[in-house]
């Protein structure tokens, strides 16, 4: 007994210290956890259950210079459904399911009502557990069914009305996914020089931005700087902002372009209209004003070879540098008059002249005449032997200096555009052509008619432009104004290239020649009637590859009015089909419509009047006044036919009007209307969508 005692008390202590070393360890455990690793623990543990996610900055609008919005940031929505049983109760999606199947199929008409109901079921049943082989599935698939990607604000509105959708996230298991994208509100309207911005992801699974034209140019202005915002994990993955450390984001500013849209419909549709007509591959108009060099339209067009179809795919006008033909006559007849040895007077031979091992022939008039005839005739008839001959009077001891004169017109330097992608012109000097390898004999003749350079119609442009500007030279400009909020923050000048890229005594001879060109020339057919005194260069550029004649390019560029120039502009048509491809038969119509219309639309400025006196009466008017105004407006506009100026208008006021009017109405912001994507005063179709900016 005594034995046993002995045994049970050496158990009971040996239990005790047990005991107690255990509950040491625990405590040093604490110890330990508590005050020496405790800090990397809740490191650990606030690593798994908080992040920090960016914030990205709302991408500056690009707008016209008329006000219009060219592009925007417009948030897009993708819409998923939680049909799990914990979500949606089972009488609840028994009883509804149906009519959600219905109201899917209604507005996403590519799956019948069958087909709606059919995949809502089968999602639900994974969660259930009811299909067979689906058990790998369980409370996934349920989880996250897709309704729809990538839709507009107005649609999400309406899947919140669908049936069991529109008890909300926790009871209706509506879950909705928020990004941006950027809308060009004018279709291809000056699509490639305004641009897009997309972000793709590369490689590894990381997303990058690509861009091009103003959207690239501008892309540090536009895109602003990204906010970081603190999350805590509420649940199972579910994540909720922290108030505190919150670094909002800094939105992009808007850029406002020198292009205005109703001139830039003007020349997209007169160019699409002539390419269709002739059945071109590709063709360029450009219109700019004079005096500062400010694009107020510019168009891009090519064929799509499958549709047919003419879409605005390569900026032509700043990166095709080719051989410009005949329009790069002002530049030889400039050279030769300012050597002062001979005058658009002087009497030079048309028709046919032999230069080394080849023959130089004239087309049209100058070579069924084939007689000596003044330099400003020959220049007006696009005689490449006059001017050849001219050329070879002047330069016949000095060749050297015909090709310096180029330099001097600053030829041979790129523009200098903010839009990436300009190639440098080809405008070579003597001793280039010879250290390159390409000079011979009849390297004179064949530069004075056009052939042996390069320059883009934007170079082009600037050129003759320059000589509209009694001779000085000015960058192309394509945007006015940085605003940040609707306030200036930047404004642009004009930039001057060249002072004086010859004499006024030559200026004044060739811009006699150039209106000669239309009153006497290759451009009187297409021109000679036109409301507005045209001056002008028709051009037309045989297209040779390998030897082997494959196409023409016929152009036009000039100026109007030619007694006070105001616009210079530019007319390309490559690769037209059929029997007409000289540049008088092709570009210089083109040239006309888009001048005819500038000049009707400049001359006729009593709705831009009215249009701002209606604004200004409507601010001025009381609430009792102001119903009455708005009918007065709504029939004026009606009358007229042309979208009334809804500037400075509370929502609720801007939006009668323009409904009442038959348009639709999409708004973005909030308190009275800053900007309308359609300028006041354009002639539209009733249920065409207006955009409307509140702040």
């Amino acid at each position: 007994m005594e034995q046993f005692k002995k045994n049970m008390k050496w158990r009971v202590n040996l239990v005790y210290i047990c005991t107690l070393l255990v509950a040491m360890a625990i405590v040093f455990r604490l110890v330990f956890l508590i005050w020496i690793d405790g800090d990397r623990i809740l490191e650990s543990s606030q690593a798994r259950t908080t992040r920090t996610v960016p914030v990205e900055a709302i991408r500056g609008n690009i707008y016209s210079s008329d006000g219009n919005i060219l592009v925007m940031t417009e948030p897009i929505f993708t819409v998923r459904m939680d049909l799990h049983h914990t979500v949606v109760p089972q009488d609840t999606f028994n009883f509804h399911v149906q009519a959600l199947a219905d109201s899917l199929s209604r507005m996403f008409p590519q799956r019948s009502s069958a087909e709606w109901r059919r995949s809502l079921t089968e999602a639900r049943n994974r969660d259930l557990g009811i299909n067979p082989n689906t058990e790998r599935h369980r409370g996934r698939g349920s989880r996250d069914f897709l309704i729809a990607r990538n839709i507009r604000h107005a649609d999400l509105q309406r899947i919140q009305t669908f049936p069991i959708l529109n008890r909300g996230r926790h009871r209706g298991g509506l879950v909705v996914e928020e990004s941006s994208r950027r809308r060009h509100l004018h279709g291809e309207l000056a699509r490639r020089t305004i641009g897009h911005y997309r972000v793709i992801p590369d490689g590894d699974g990381a997303m990058r931005s690509y861009s091009v034209g103003l959207e690239r140019a501008y892309n540090d202005v536009l895109r602003g700087h990204s906010g970081l915002r603190h999350e805590r994990m509420v649940a199972n993955n579910v994540w909720r902002p922290i108030s505190t450390d919150q670094q909002d984001p800094q939105n992009g500013m808007d850029i406002v372009t020198t292009i205005d849209m109703r001139l830039q419909e003007v020349a997209h549709s007169a160019l699409s209209r002539a390419l269709r007509n002739s059945n071109a591959s590709h063709g360029t108009a450009i219109l700019m004003e004079v005096s500062t060099g400010k694009i107020r339209a510019i168009s891009n067009l090519q064929r799509n070879e499958r549709t047919g179809n003419f879409h605005e795919v390569e900026n032509f006008a700043v990166n095709e540098s080719v051989e410009p033909g005949s329009t790069f006559k002002l530049a030889s007849l400039i050279a030769v008059l300012e050597e002062g040895r001979l005058d658009t007077g002087a009497l030079v031979p048309t028709g046919r002249m032999v230069v080394g091992d080849r023959v130089m022939r004239d087309v049209g008039e100058a070579g069924r005449r084939a007689e000596a005839v003044t330099l400003k005739h020959a220049f007006e008839l696009s005689s490449n032997v006059g001017l050849a001959y001219a050329a070879r009077q002047t330069f016949a001891r000095n060749e050297r200096r015909f090709f310096d004169h180029f330099q001097r017109m600053r030829l041979h330097l790129p523009l200098g555009l903010e839009i990436p992608g300009e190639r440098n012109p080809v405008v070579r000097t003597m001793e280039e052509k010879r250290q390159d390898g390409v000079w011979w004999a009849g390297s004179l003749e064949w530069t004075s008619m056009g052939y042996e350079v390069q320059m883009t119609p934007l170079q082009q442009l600037a050129f003759y432009n320059a000589v509209a500007n009694n001779g000085r030279m000015v960058k192309p400009m394509f945007v006015e104004e940085i605003r940040r909020s609707g306030r200036v923050v930047e404004r642009f000048e004009p930039t001057v290239l060249e002072r004086r890229i010859a004499s006024e005594r030559t200026l004044g001879q060739v811009r006699a020649s150039l209106e000669g060109v239309v009153l006497h020339g290759t451009g009187r057919a297409a021109l000679s009637r036109s409301p507005v005194r045209i001056a002008g260069k028709t051009g037309t550029t045989q297209i040779i590859q390998n030897g082997v004649l494959t196409g023409h390019r016929a152009s036009f560029i000039g100026y109007f009015p030619a007694d006070n120039p105001q616009f210079s502009a530019l007319v390309i048509v490559s690769n037209p089909s059929g029997p007409r491809f000289h540049g008088g038969e092709i570009a210089a119509p083109v040239f006309r419509e888009i001048a005819d219309r500038v000049y009707a639309t400049h001359l006729n400025l009593g709705t831009e009047l009215q249009v701002r006196r209606d604004y200004e009466t409507l601010q001025l008017a009381s609430n009792g006044e102001r119903t009455e105004r708005l009918l007065e407006i709504k029939e004026t506009a009606r009358t007229a036919r042309t979208v009334p100026n809804v500037r400075g208008m509370t929502a609720q006021d801007a939006v009668f009007l323009l409904e009442s009017l038959g348009y639709s109405v999409m708004l973005n912001g909030r308190g009275t209307v800053r900007e309308q994507s359609i300028t006041a005063g354009t002639r539209i179709a009733p249920g065409q969508q207006i955009w409307l900016r509140l702040s």
